[in-house]
């Protein structure tokens, strides 16, 4: 069972389980890590490597490895390369860290030059369904308060008319 910032795989919904994916174990992102920093070390890390390491990274469970992840990716994709794979795991990222917009953001660019791009327009739908979500949780959340608030509001008002009698 794969966590996923403190949500099970089980948590996630069958179309967020195959466009995200559940997370790799942390003794293959700590594998990817030494071999990443043994190139490195020598100056010989690849764009591949770089990728493979990041792509780790991303997929990991915890938020400080997907953000660093990421950035190695958006490095990968100033150098010029087939930015494809770069981008869709930069938007990957960006969604599992809750970042609906700049995932959005990215999912456009790869739509933008492969129109029918199948993963790229299901995470598209994931993004769209995660913000309406968003927004009826946060106009929940709103109208709850205002609640309480109205709620203060009489029993102060209450309290008070009484005093007076």
């Amino acid at each position: 069972m794969a966590s996923w910032f403190g949500r099970n795989s089980e948590d996630l919904g069958e179309a967020e389980k195959a466009v995200i994916g559940d997370t790799v174990a942390v003794d293959a992102i700590e594998a990817a890590e030494k071999d990443y920093k043994a190139k490195n070390a020598v100056n010989q890390v690849t764009d591949d490597d770089k990728f493979q390491y990041a792509w780790h990274l991303v997929k990991s469970p915890y938020a400080q490895d997907v953000t660093k992840g990421v950035a190695i990716l958006k490095e990968l994709c100033k150098q010029g390369q087939d930015h494809r794979d770069y981008l869709f795991f930069i938007a990957q990222g960006l969604y599992r860290l809750e970042d609906y917009e700049a995932s959005k953001y990215y999912v456009q660019q790869i739509l933008q030059f492969e129109p029918n791009n199948r993963q790229a327009k299901q995470l598209q739908q994931l993004i769209i369904n995660k913000q309406k979500q968003d927004g009826l949780l946060g106009i929940a959340l709103v109208g709850g308060t205002a609640l309480v608030v109205s709620l203060a509001a009489a029993v102060v008002g209450l309290a008070f008319a009484k005093g007076k009698k």
